[in-house]
């Protein structure tokens, strides 16, 4: 090849130019019409043809012989001096290497020359929005009252950092980046004339990754094609992802499976595999967001690629899901050293309940009741008498359901219960809450069971605090669901207060409060007023109840 593909295959005519059918069509009616603007700005992402197009229209207003649709003719000698790039009446600047004020005084100095060959001096500056504040100053008045043989063409990417006062002094046209189909196109009428076969995967693949850029587009073939053997012809897709440094496929869609299954051991040894073999980590994730979305519209669609059969066990949340992971990986991989951690990282997302935590859960647990004996006996024996016979009643519970098989009954569908049958089945219910809110266990093991009529549940407490707790909603849809669990029916509940059923022959708080050691120095150095210590006194006695409340029953 004489030069690299996107020099040897630019446009030279606004028919050729490709997606851009808004722009030609009017700056050939321009032309036409003979109704220049004296100022263009082309706007647009990299490589959709904005210099192209520049060049194009300076050759269009500066044609000898131009065609009636304002096209030029491309064999009068101002044509091919403009396709050489020999015309002296053809000016590029480009604003990133002459930035400053003095570029843009010398400029405005040369401006005022007549042109030598053709109609027009057209002056098309590259990278406009890189010029300094003070030379967009200098370019006002220009830009706004130039020269009548003087047409400038400003080309930029970011537009936003232009300042109004130049926007508004100019025709603004915009440049949309081209489809899959036009860059398609292109490159096979491109592969077509410089005699190279590939492979439609192949092809696929420099497609996608031109990102909708045509020069991008014709650099990655240039760049294939200059790869390969001089007899070899024939380009494959392995080839294209090794020339390009591509991600394989087949790794991408193996750690999407195993994430989506859970599998952190093997989504794990992909992603050291990925890292001894020195794959760009950053292009991994990039390529992975790339087939998630073809996931993610194959599934919208209900058109999913046989490739991405993975897929058909997850749902369009789960794909969802995957691309913010994987999307805030890409933020994070900019940042940092360990790139191969970030995508660690993603693993415990997606893994399943851990193996030591479901059988922490499954290994069955002995219920054992607080049972509260009362032993009449001095203050000065209970600290030796009482755990002796605590310690008899446990052991006897213990060997009692151990004996037992805990089995917890399955719904029977409707029935009638008595309160007979609550009571006979009340240990298996008590059993499931325990699992469940250990507190809520402890406020009805703690009350009495008065009726069970028309699916309501009626109890007594002690406490205005179980009672309360046990009205709240989560409360009753905890005992709602476990009661129906056992007797194969769901249950309302009442609560009464009835403080006459509290127990007794425990040591209650007041009298852990009353019984606390005195520290002396602190009673000399902040002595309290009686009426102080009465307010205590009634705090001390508010707490202890709080104390009971909380306490009782568990």
């Amino acid at each position: 090849m004489s030069s690299v593909l996107y020099q040897k295959y630019r446009s030279q005519d606004f028919e050729q130019l490709l997606g851009q059918e808004n722009v030609t069509k009017l700056l050939k009616n321009s032309v036409k019409n003979n109704q220049l603007a004296q100022a263009y700005l082309f706007v647009g992402s990299r490589g959709t043809g904005k210099t192209s197009t520049a060049r194009i229209f300076a050759k269009a207003v500066n044609c000898l012989n131009p065609k009636e649709d304002g096209n030029p003719c491309n064999e009068c000698a101002n044509c091919k001096s403009i396709t050489e790039g020999s015309f002296l009446d053809l000016i590029e600047v480009d604003a990133a290497s002459n930035r400053g004020i003095d570029q843009i005084r010398e400029l405005k100095e040369k401006i005022e020359f007549s042109p030598s060959v053709g109609k027009y001096k057209v002056y098309i500056i590259d990278e406009v929005h890189m010029l300094t504040t003070e030379a967009f100053n200098a370019l006002l008045k220009t830009l706004e009252e130039p020269p009548a043989h003087v047409i400038f063409i400003l080309a930029t990417t970011d537009v936003h950092k232009l300042p109004a006062t130049i926007l508004s002094r100019c025709q603004r046209y915009d440049f949309r980046l081209g489809t899959e189909e036009e860059i398609n196109t292109l490159l096979s009428k491109v592969s077509k004339e410089e005699g190279l076969k590939i492979d439609d995967d192949a092809l696929d693949v420099i497609v996608h990754n031109a990102k909708g850029s045509y020069r991008d587009a014709l650099s990655l073939l240039d760049v294939v094609y200059t790869g390969q053997d001089v007899d070899k012809k024939n380009v494959t897709l392995e080839e294209v992802q090794k020339i390009l440094g591509l991600p394989d496929l087949d790794k991408v869609l193996l750690l999407l499976g195993f994430l989506s299954s859970g599998d952190g051991v093997h989504a794990l040894e992909v992603i050291e595999e990925l890292e001894n073999k020195g794959v760009n980590i950053q292009q991994f994730v990039e390529y992975t967001l790339n087939i998630l979305r073809e996931i993610l519209t194959g599934k919208i669609k209900n058109d999913l690629e046989d490739k991405y059969s993975f897929a058909n066990a997850v749902n369009v949340k789960d794909i969802y899901k995957m691309i913010n992971v994987f999307l805030d990986a890409e933020n994070k991989l900019r940042y940092a050293n360990n790139q191969a951690l970030v995508l660690e990282m993603i693993i415990p997302l997606f893994m399943t309940t851990d193996v030591a935590t479901n059988q922490e859960a499954a290994r069955p647990t002995t219920i054992i009741r607080k049972v509260t004996v009362k032993i009449p006996v001095k203050e000065e024996k209970k600290k030796t008498a009482e755990p002796k016979v605590v310690k008899e009643v446990k052991e006897q519970i213990v060997e009692k359901e151990e004996q037992s098989v805990e089995v917890a009954p399955q719904p029977s569908g409707d029935i009638s219960l008595t309160l007979e049958d609550v009571n006979a089945k009340w240990d298996d219910f008590l059993k499931i809450i325990k699992s469940i809110n250990g507190s809520l266990y402890g406020f009805l093991n703690g009350s009495n069971r008065l009726s069970f009529n028309n699916g309501v549940l009626a109890l007594e407490v002690p406490f205005k605090f179980h009672k309360e707790t046990i009205e709240t909603p989560k409360c009753r849809e905890t005992i709602s669901s476990s009661f129906a669990q056992v007797y194969g029916v769901p249950c309302g509940i009442e609560c009464t207060l009835n403080e006459k059923i509290r127990p007794h022959g425990k040591s209650d708080a007041e009298f852990v409060l009353r019984n606390l050691p005195v520290i002396k120095k602190e009673e000399k150095k902040e002595p309290e007023e009686p009426k102080k210590k009465e307010g205590f006194k009634q705090q001390t006695n508010k707490f202890s109840k709080e104390i009971d409340a909380m306490f009782d029953g568990i």
